[in-house]
């Protein structure tokens, strides 16, 4: 095995870890977020353990676009002294509550997950180039809403999708399947609605459909640690209609 096939690491120093591919959702032991595609597993039949790549190979400390006057650490779990604040325990990027490892900055306690942290400025979705924003005026794709949290817009302002949308979509389908991309409920909420309400020309409309869907097919499988275009094409089963 080459240096990083096989790891040692301090969240489970029983075994060493392993790196594996995977195209079944797992839920990372480190962030408590969910994951597929390549990633470390614990090889012994008795331990179910994983962890994104981001989480088991952490950068030391890092710094981001969006707040560039701070140095953000990966740590096991966010200070005591900011779980009982809602805004300071939340990610910066997505909004949602941080319950495992985290990239905290000390100087304005501000918390990002590690697979958040990672999210590129700039995806290249097929022909569709999208650009990762703070904040935008316009809104989601996804929710009808404008919201608050990281979002991702197309370069002809065409397309919104917040980042909170792209991991809720995730939860749905894991929710109401087994874990499996092969047996998930493949349902965009309200994908015909939501296009139907931007008025496209009707010759538009199957474009329009197709750049949404690959909008979001991009976006989640960065949000799940592996963004290549093996894990978007088998993350494209998770946004199929029915």
């Amino acid at each position: 095995m080459t240096k990083f096939d096989e790891i040692p690491h301090p969240s489970h120093p029983e075994h060493k870890l392993e790196q594996s591919w995977t195209g079944k959702l797992f839920m990372c032991n480190g962030c408590h977020e969910s994951g597929i595609g390549s990633h470390y597993t614990c090889p012994q039949s008795s331990c179910s353990f994983d962890l994104h790549l981001h989480c088991a190979i952490p950068l030391g400390l890092l710094h981001h676009p969006f707040q560039r006057r701070c140095s953000f650490q990966l740590l096991p779990s966010p200070p005591e002294n900011t779980r009982s604040c809602e805004a300071c325990g939340s990610c910066k990027a997505c909004g949602e509550k941080v319950t495992g490892f985290v990239y905290h900055c000390k100087g304005c306690k501000s918390n990002l997950h590690p697979c958040c942290a990672k999210l590129p400025g700039k995806l290249e979705a097929g022909d569709v180039n999208l650009y990762l924003y703070e904040e935008v005026k316009k809104s989601c794709q996804a929710c009808g809403y404008k919201g608050k949290g990281w979002s991702y817009r197309s370069a002809d302002k065409k397309c919104y999708l917040h980042v909170a949308c792209a991991k809720r979509l995730i939860a749905e389908k894991w929710l109401h399947g087994s874990g499996h991309v092969d047996d998930l409920q493949t349902t965009i909420p309200n994908l015909n609605n939501m296009i139907q309400k931007y008025h496209q020309p009707k010759g538009k409309l199957k474009r329009f459909a197709e750049i949404v869907r690959l909008v979001l097919q991009t976006v989640i499988s960065t949000l799940l640690g592996d963004p290549t275009a093996l894990i978007a094409g088998t993350v494209k089963l998770l946004l199929t209609d029915d």
